[in-house]
């Protein structure tokens, strides 16, 4: 039997997608569900700076969106999730995304945790967007 939903790997994400066992995002009608994405560069390194990691991280969702048909600007909520000074790392956070989502913006939920499944990761966020095709 077939599943409700289809699988979203960019290349890119292939390898990491097999290893871990999970889909970078799924498509499930016209709502693309993404994955938690932490900060990590096209070469899987991680950043030792919460601004680099943060822009990694939307330049992730952007590849993540673009390989399901939409864009940043068809995200309707974020879900985003901060090891160290939460204060500082939203007033960053927000500066970034300022950069990447525009009005009307999404719901947006940050959350301070002691600790994320990368081992140096400071930053994880995770989306829903609404396809517009």
């Amino acid at each position: 039997m077939p599943k409700p939903f289809t699988a979203i790997v960019p290349l890119s994400m292939k390898a990491a997608s097999e290893a871990y066992q999970y889909a970078p995002a799924v498509r499930i009608g016209d709502q693309i569900l993404i994955s938690g994405v932490v900060g990590a560069d096209p070469e899987g390194r991680l950043p030792a700076d919460f601004r680099s990691q943060a822009e990694n991280v939307f330049t992730t969702l952007e590849a993540i969106l673009g390989e399901a048909g939409a864009t940043l600007e068809d995200v309707a909520s974020l879900n985003s999730y901060h090891v160290g000074d939460l204060d500082n790392q939203l007033r960053e956070f927000m500066a970034v995304k300022a950069t990447r989502i525009q009005a009307p913006y999404p719901i947006w939920t940050g959350v301070g945790v002691t600790q994320l499944g990368a081992p140096g990761a400071l930053l994880e966020v995770s989306a829903v967007a609404v396809a517009r095709n």
